[in-house]
């Protein structure tokens, strides 16, 4: 097994976790002034800048212009853009099942490779006080897009919809309280954030009826040559298709079917009205006293999955050839929140296997993979 299938796991692991907290859209910090004011024209060009220089833009007011609604927001907001991420989604003809000139489909693992680079999104319900989570994108496409926290006095005046495409003006751009951020660092390095529209002078419908792309995405457990396996699923749905959520719906049973998989979905992608049967269909299930055993099965089941002594033997001759000398095996070992005293001095490939070590008995095996792969991508490939 390969050292992808370990960082894979890590992957399907937080995902859940995210997934279980995906209603927390609370803000912080909300009470802080500033005003300086910034203009960007895309998505990319707000994303690398958000996440080079995260502090500098927190509370400032933020202008966009020509930016696409959408009711969709992106699985991690941002992570399509990370220099990680772009490497992540390149594919091999093995990843492919099918292909034409229009479309390519992928096989699971081809599938988790474009997950876990970026592409996916949710629909999240409002919070208790009317307020809608949305994304704007000057592509139209709702997983490299930017969050947007719409006020019901603003949703409900504007009459706002998918495909409205829009000004965005002096919006502050402020942190969520989303926890999972602090777990992961892939996560973690991406400022979780959305700008604040609480305002109908903050927002200027220009246009509608835009199409808009969306990823709805789910984790499936599926059966292969007798094991039982774990991917990430997408499809690529388009608002302008005529009952897209019927052909959302009906993708999702086949692929789960195809090829003997006999599949299951664990996640919803629409958490507001579920598109296809899954175990979880909201991230409250999740949060249930009587799920937290399964919960904690299923993260022991992907563990079993993919976190196999194949893979952790890979890892130790890997390791050492990137982090060469003791203290880098140290900073790795306290960016991931470890006593490094636990470490005892000496080369880089005993201090690497006591690392590895200390991380399967604490069980935070993910953690380090998500932070290696953040310093050095290729590793993986």
């Amino acid at each position: 097994m390969s050292l992808k299938e370990l960082y894979k796991g890590a992957k399907l692991i937080e995902t859940i976790e995210n997934y279980a907290l995906a209603e927390d859209v609370k803000s912080l910090n909300e009470d802080v002034l500033n005003n300086e004011r910034f203009w960007f024209s895309n998505d990319e060009e707000f994303w690398r800048n958000i996440i080079a220089d995260p502090i500098k833009y927190w509370n400032q007011k933020i202008d966009l212009y020509n930016f696409v609604l959408s009711n969709w927001i992106a699985r991690i907001p941002g992570l399509y853009w990370t220099p990680s991420s772009e490497q992540i989604r390149q594919h091999k003809n093995e990843d492919v099942a099918l292909q034409s000139k229009q479309w390519i489909e992928f096989y699971p693992p081809g599938k988790s490779k474009k997950v876990m680079g970026g592409v996916g999104t949710l629909l999240l319900p409002p919070t208790d006080e009317g307020k809608v989570l949305l994304s704007v994108s000057a592509g139209c496409n709702a997983s490299t897009g930017i969050p947007l926290l719409c006020f019901p006095e603003v949703y409900d005046y504007l009459k706002i919809k998918q495909g409205d495409c829009v000004m965005i003006r002096a919006a502050k751009w402020q942190p969520m309280d989303m926890h999972w951020t602090s777990k992961f660092a892939s996560t973690k390095d991406i400022p979780r954030g959305y700008l604040v529209i609480d305002s109908i002078d903050k927002i200027q419908i220009l246009d509608r009826n835009y199409p808009v792309v969306y990823h709805p995405f789910s984790l499936m457990e599926y059966e292969y040559q007798d094991s039982l396996f774990y991917d990430f699923v997408y499809v690529t749905a388009d608002s302008k298709v005529k009952n897209v959520d019927r052909e959302i719906e009906g993708f999702f049973k086949e692929y789960a079917r195809k090829e003997g998989r006999h599949g299951e979905y664990l996640l919803n992608p629409n958490i507001v009205s579920p598109i296809f049967q899954s175990r979880y269909l909201s991230p409250t299930e999740l949060t249930q006293a009587s799920e937290k055993a399964k919960l904690n099965l299923l993260y022991e089941r992907i563990r079993g999955s993919y976190f196999k002594e194949q893979s952790i033997e890979q890892l130790m001759i890997k390791l050492p050839q990137y982090y060469q000398s003791s203290l880098s095996i140290r900073t790795l070992a306290k960016n991931i929140g470890l006593n490094v005293s636990l470490l005892e001095e000496g080369s880089a490939i005993n201090m690497s296997s006591q690392l590895i070590d200390l991380c399967i008995k604490k069980e935070i095996v993910e953690n380090m993979i998500d932070r290696i792969i953040l310093e050095y991508p290729k590793i993986f490939n």
